[in-house]
């Protein structure tokens, strides 16, 4: 004769709370997935010869739909009696002392199981793995949809069991290789990641802001359009002058660590033009747009460089000055007064005649040649102050003077033309003195 299925075990029993149990409280028991049956269970449960481990299908007798799955622990209990975790009391909608049938299950083994923790708080416990692999040793079976609880160093905590696989109701998790995945707990929030800090400029690192108003600048936006935001107010300083306000007056550091505070410069008031002045004076700032150019000439683009490009500048085409002709002076061309042709009086009080100079030095010659005046001024002859006749000078220049010659150097040419000159008178010494030279006096005493 073959053994019974396991749906012949079907037993009616009266369900307590495992608190509701004589003796100390278990917490393996309380928050653990077993019931403790009484012994005629475990009589019945011989006699049919039933394979082990017991597991069994617990329904509520009034409400069908209620169910779930467990294993069994002891068969301690009173007679017509089966003590049951709490939260699978709430699981099948039971109060205390109600009925519950009790059938013989064969589960499979289960191979994924998916939970969702029912508050945020499981989040913070350190090692999740640690703790489910310690308190799912008191589990035998798990029910799709059925809400277990464990208790961790004294704090509850409340798991779903979403989805099983194999799925359609319970799975048997003794000895098998189980995976285990978690759901986001109720009531989590995603955090917000954190947005990217911005660059830091050198704006903010000099701490300028940008966006207040400062009438030193025409520039919107730039760092000229900004004082230091530390030390702006939003009013206009007044200084002793009577100025409008007063820039560079901030505090800072020198490259020593010293504090140092600026002076300030005063700024003075826009002085009033006329209406027709096309100068422009004003408090305002004025953006310049394509708009405001009479010329109608375009305002350069800003210089936007892709990366890894450099820029050296735009192509400068050189200056090239147009050809002109040269002028060449012509006969007909009528030419102005000459210079230096006017009358004037020689060395010796005769009047000279006047004589117009020319762009070429040889006209200059031939034109003082030429004149009569010229070659009988200072053509006389006389004595030197040694009594000697003057050497023969030269033709006569363009000024009207001599032009002296040079003397040969030549001893061949001065032996011929000087005469032999006389020695000295003495009969008894000659002392190769000339008569000419001169003689060194030497008094004996």
């Amino acid at each position: 004769m073959g053994r019974a299925p396991p749906r012949a075990f079907n037993e009616y029993l009266k369900a307590y709370s495992v608190a509701m149990m004589p003796g100390k409280e278990r917490s393996n028991v309380s928050y653990g997935g077993k019931i403790i049956m009484p012994p005629s269970s475990l009589a019945n449960l011989t006699a049919m010869d039933l394979e082990s481990p017991w597991q069994f299908k617990l329904r509520n007798p009034s409400n069908p739909a209620a169910e779930t799955h467990a294993g069994v622990l002891e068969f301690i209990a009173e007679e017509g009696v089966v003590y049951l975790p709490y939260w699978m009391m709430k699981t099948l909608r039971l109060n205390e002392g109600d009925p519950i049938r009790i059938t013989g299950a064969e589960l499979p083994k289960g191979q994924l199981v998916k939970l969702q923790a029912q508050s945020v708080h499981f989040l913070e416990l350190s090692d999740h793995k640690a703790v489910l692999e310690k308190e799912l040793r008191n589990f035998s079976t798990l029910t799709q949809g059925d809400i277990i609880e464990i208790c961790y160093n004294t704090i509850v905590f409340g798991i779903l069991v979403m989805e099983t696989t194999p799925g359609g109701g319970g799975i048997d998790i003794l000895d098998t290789d189980l995976s285990v995945d978690f759901a986001a707990p109720v009531g989590y929030v995603e955090p917000e990641k954190p947005k990217a800090a911005p660059i830091p400029t050198m704006a903010d690192k000099l701490k300028i802001d940008l966006n207040s108003t400062s009438p030193g600048s025409s520039r919107p936006g730039s760092s000229l359009a900004g004082g230091f935001s530390g030390t702006s107010t939003g009013k206009n300083v007044v200084s002793k002058d009577g100025d409008a306000w007063e820039s560079f007056k901030g505090k800072g550091e020198t490259l020593g660590g010293r504090k140092t505070k600026g002076k300030g410069i005063s700024h003075r008031k826009v002085e009033q033009v006329a209406e027709g002045s096309k100068i422009i004076r004003t408090d305002n700032r004025r953006i310049v747009s394509n708009a405001t150019l009479e010329d109608g000439s375009k305002v350069p683009a800003a210089l936007n460089l892709p990366f890894g490009q450099l820029f050296f500048g735009f192509n400068i085409t050189p200056y090239v000055p147009p050809a002109t002709e040269a002028a060449s002076p012509t006969l007909d061309t009528p030419q102005g007064p000459v210079a230096f042709a006017g009358s004037g009086h020689s060395l010796n009080g005769r009047a000279a005649a006047a004589s117009s100079s020319s762009s070429s030095g040889k006209g200059k010659a031939k034109a003082s040649t030429d004149s009569p005046q010229s070659s009988v001024s200072w053509a006389g002859t006389g004595q030197t102050l040694g009594n000697s006749v003057p050497r023969d000078l030269g033709p006569v220049g363009a000024g009207g003077a001599r032009i002296p010659r040079v003397p040969s150097r030549k001893t061949e040419s001065r032996k011929g033309k000087q005469k032999e000159k006389k020695r000295s008178p003495s009969p008894d010494v000659d002392w190769g003195v000339d008569e000419d030279d001169d003689v060194i006096m030497i008094d004996s005493d």
